[in-house]
C-alpha cells in the first residue's frame, strides 16, 4: 500500500476510515472529524480500489489537513479486510471507527475518551441519530444503555462501527473476519465474550446514514446472516438461535418506528 498525508507522530486516537465508491459522502464524513473539539488525532483513510472520485477527495481534504492519511489497497479486498489494514496502520492510544457515509457529532472523541478515563471501558459506544441519503432524520435517535454485556449483544446491538472507539490495547489481538455478513458484530462478541467491558455515551454523538439497496438497509439478509453467527459462529441449538432471532427483530423493530416517509 501507499499512503499520502504528512506524518502526525504519535496522537491520542486514530480514526479508521474504510471507503469504497464514497465520493458521495466522504467528504462530510471527514470533515465530521476535522470539526472535533478534540485535535490530537490522525484519519487512516483505507481507499479500497474506487472507481470514482473517492481517492481524488480524500487527496486534496490530505493536503488540507496533514492529520488525513491515505492508503490504497492494491486489490479490492472488501470492507473487512480493508478495516484490519487501518487498524495496522493506528499510532494512537485510542482507536475509533468511522464508516465513510456516516457522521459524528463535534464532541464525540472529546465525550468517548472521558468516558473511557473515567471507566474500566475497553470499548466505548453512544447513541446516534439515524437520517436518509440526504442526511434527513429517518426515525426517533437511539440511544443507548450505559452498558453492554455479550449476552445483551446477542439481542440488542448497540455497539456499530462509526460509534465505537477502544483503547489501543483492547483491540490488538482482534479483527474483523470476513466470512461473516456482520463482521463487525462478530468482533464485538468475540471481545464481549473475552470479557472486555463496554460502556456507552447516553449523547447522541453521531448521524448513521441509511442507504437504499445497502448491507446495512437489507433487513432480511440482516437477520439470515445473524442466524449464521447463532448456529456456526457461537455454536448455539436451533432452537437457541430461533429464539434469539425472534427478539433480535422485535427489538429491530421498535428500533426503527416512526419511520417517515419521503416522497
Amino acid at each position: 500500500m501507499n499512503a499520502m498525508g504528512a506524518e502526525t507522530g504519535n496522537p491520542t486516537t486514530s480514526v479508521v476510515m474504510p471507503a469504497y465508491n464514497a465520493e458521495r459522502y466522504i467528504e462530510a464524513a471527514i470533515r465530521s472529524v476535522m470539526a472535533q473539539t478534540v485535535t490530537d488525532w490522525e484519519l487512516i483513510v483505507v481507499d479500497d480500489c474506487s472507481r470514482d472520485g473517492t481517492a481524488a477527495i480524500v487527496e486534496r481534504l490530505a493536503r488540507e489537513d496533514g492529520r488525513i492519511r491515505l492508503f490504497r489497497n492494491p486489490q479490492n479486498l472488501g470492507v473487512a479486510a480493508t478495516r484490519n489494514a487501518g487498524l495496522s496502520y493506528c499510532k494512537g492510544r485510542y482507536i475509533a471507527l468511522l464508516d465513510s457515509d456516516d457522521i459524528w457529532r463535534n464532541e464525540k472523541l472529546s465525550k468517548q475518551i472521558e468516558t473511557a478515563e473515567g471507566t474500566d471501558a475497553d470499548i466505548v459506544y453512544c447513541s446516534y441519530g439515524i437520517i436518509d441519503e440526504n442526511g434527513e432524520p429517518k426515525c426517533a435517535d437511539f440511544v443507548v444503555p450505559e452498558i453492554t454485556d455479550f449476552y445483551a449483544s446477542l439481542t440488542k446491538s448497540v455497539i456499530s462501527c462509526s460509534t465505537a472507539l477502544f483503547r489501543a490495547e483492547s483491540i490488538q489481538n482482534y479483527r474483523f473476519e470476513a466470512e461473516y455478513y456482520h463482521e463487525d458484530l462478530v468482533l464485538w462478541l468475540r471481545m464481549l465474550r473475552d470479557g472486555l467491558v463496554a460502556r456507552g455515551c447516553v449523547d447522541v454523538l453521531a448521524d448513521y446514514r441509511v442507504i437504499n439497496g445497502t448491507r446495512s438497509a437489507n433487513k432480511l439478509m440482516s437477520a439470515i446472516f445473524r442466524w449464521d453467527i447463532y448456529k456456526n459462529m457461537l455454536g448455539l441449538s436451533a432452537w437457541k438461535s430461533m429464539a434469539l432471532l425472534v427478539k433480535y427483530m422485535m427489538v429491530g423493530l421498535l428500533k426503527y418506528r416512526h419511520v417517515k416517509k419521503h416522497k
